[in-house]
């Protein structure tokens, strides 16, 4: 089965180059995942309770489902 490649275009806001870099990468990263994977991102991203608990529990959250 064939894949389908198109280009989106997306409005980033920063406050310096290096903020720009970083969520560009990021963006990058999220394009390569899977769609399941990333809907369900894109749900727990509308949750302010879970994007407290990223900021404030990062370590903890990587830590448990590092290898």
């Amino acid at each position: 089965m064939g894949s389908i490649n198109t280009i989106v275009t997306i409005e980033i806001k920063a406050t310096n180059p290096f903020e720009l870099k970083a969520t560009t990468t990021a963006l990058h990263q999220l394009a390569r995942l899977d769609s399941e994977v990333l809907v369900k991102l894109a749900e727990l991203s509308k949750s302010p309770k879970a994007i407290t608990q990223l900021k404030t529990n990062f370590p903890m959250i990587k830590g448990f489902l590092s290898n």
